[in-house]
């Protein structure tokens, strides 16, 4: 229906060639039941250099804790080196091309250097250096961690549990299932349940959520979503309602939902402008504070929104602009180490300390097994800017290897306020020590953010 759009959205994806996708392991003779089964094993290797100036405040923010006999953590290290290997198999079991059961496992094991880089290099996250699993929406779930000791942690998570049943009008879908909404290529504000960060060099798979879903096609190019997104607690259960249809060549979606503790509103849009593919997006989140014990209240209140394009200048090549407004980010660096440490940064449901930004990407198929990408995600606000070049190549379509780097642009943390701390700054909490805490010296977004290199490879079964 959209050509351009969707042959962009797949070359960005960089998706698998056939021979990964699922193998059939049975099925029946008259073809309506078959059980498919695939795997994958993949390592992911990584290289760091940190910026000094946090590792330097860091470092002097740990003494001054511990002259205070207080719990210090741990201080970045200048250099470190991480390794994380993934092990997947899921699969579907489809019965009388009515009732499929979907399943999906996961194990990672991640060894670190340092004990400070097992949750993300440095403070601001954007070079993923060792696997962080969140499992927010869902119901019931078990302990990610299976073990954790300094540099090392191992993990778990089934992440793929789910029936759906076709119905004579729609689908009916219960259990733990992927759920992404949106049309950004870089960020998401409409997807709160499973998104993807813009430097993620990896997007094969989203985790899922716990939800019931009930979709009703109400014709060839529209459809209602409703979902129900059960919590323990009374006060957190969520829902949603989502309505999808297409005018004059562009889909358009309409959203309302209730997730945890927030009310979200959101819209999007993608179609062609003659050789030009136009998306938008946009969220508006209402934070309700209260419900549990009352009175009921508006905390948080922001709006998110992308507007990109993308062009495909040539059969093997697509460039893609997009312009991220986050309402939820600080309006300058003062303000971002509180933002990169709360909540919803940390947890992965938003991307970025700052308001505004730009995301740049080159994808080239050289060739049907060699893909170069080139992406840049600027904070304008700073200015400042993270790059990452990567090259990717298919060994006999099964086994892929994946080499890149991170190239942070960008004011790096100046340490002196935190260096000038005494003891009775902390014991006084003066305005000098609210201040050098709250700001970690930070004086850009990617200009505190580590350079890299690093190189994955993936097997497929």
């Amino acid at each position: 229906m959209r050509t351009l759009t969707t042959t962009i959205a797949a070359l960005f994806a960089v998706l698998a060639p056939s021979v990964a996708q699922a193998r059939d392991v049975w099925a029946s003779e008259d073809g309506d039941s078959v059980l498919e089964v695939r795997a994958f094993y993949k390592a992911f290797g990584s290289g760091l250099r940190m910026q000094p100036g946090l590792v330097e405040g860091t470092l002097a923010l740990q003494d001054l804790l511990e002259q205070a006999g207080l719990s210090a953590g741990s201080a970045l290290p200048l250099y470190g080196g991480t390794s994380t290997h993934t092990g997947r198999i899921w699969g579907r079991l489809l019965l009388f091309n009515r009732v499929e059961l979907s399943v999906g496992y996961e194990l990672d094991a991640s060894i670190a250097s340092s004990s400070a880089l097992t949750g993300g290099a440095g403070l601001t996250g954007t070079v993923p250096v060792a696997t962080a699993q969140v499992a927010s929406r869902r119901l019931v779930d078990f302990d990610h961690v299976l073990a954790r000791k300094d540099g090392f942690l191992l993990q778990h998570n089934l992440d793929l549990l789910a029936v759906k049943v076709t119905l004579p009008l729609g689908e009916l879908v219960a259990g733990r299932q992927v759920l992404s909404w949106g049309t950004g290529r870089f960020w998401n504000p409409t997807d709160l349940l499973s998104p993807f960060g813009p430097t993620d060099v990896d997007r094969e798979v989203r985790h899922g959520v716990d939800a019931l879903r009930y979709s009703l096609p109400l014709s060839k190019t529209s459809l209602v979503d409703i979902l129900w997104l059960p919590q323990q607690e009374g006060w957190a259960q969520g829902g949603a309602v989502r309505a999808q249809a297409n005018f004059k060549g562009f889909d358009f979606s309409l959203s309302a939902a209730k997730y945890v503790s927030d009310v979200v509103f959101g819209a999007d849009t993608v179609g062609d402008i003659g050789p030009v593919g136009v998306h938008a997006e946009a969220s508006y989140t209402l934070g309700l504070t209260g419900l549990a014990s009352g009175p009921v209240s508006v905390g948080d209140h922001f709006l998110r929104a992308v507007a990109g394009l993308e062009v495909k200048p040539t059969s093997g090549l697509v460039l893609m602009g997009e312009y991220y407004f986050n309402g939820y980010g600080a309006t300058n660096a003062s303000g971002y180490a509180t933002k990169l440490k709360s909540d919803r940064v940390s947890s992965g449901e938003i991307f970025g300390a700052g308001q505004h930004y730009l995301g740049l990407a080159a994808v080239w198929k050289a060739t049907d097994l060699l893909t170069a990408n080139a992406t840049v995600i600027a904070n304008l606000g700073d200015p400042s800017a993270m790059v990452v070049p990567t090259l990717e190549y298919w060994v006999e379509q099964s086994v892929i290897l994946r080499v890149g780097g991170y190239v942070p642009i960008g004011k790096a943390p100046d340490p002196r306020a935190l260096q000038a701390l005494q003891l009775t700054d902390l014991v006084n909490t003066t305005p000098a020590f609210t201040s050098a805490v709250s700001s970690l010296g930070l004086r850009s977004e990617y200009g505190s953010s580590p350079w890299g290199l690093f190189v994955q490879v993936g097997v497929y079964f």
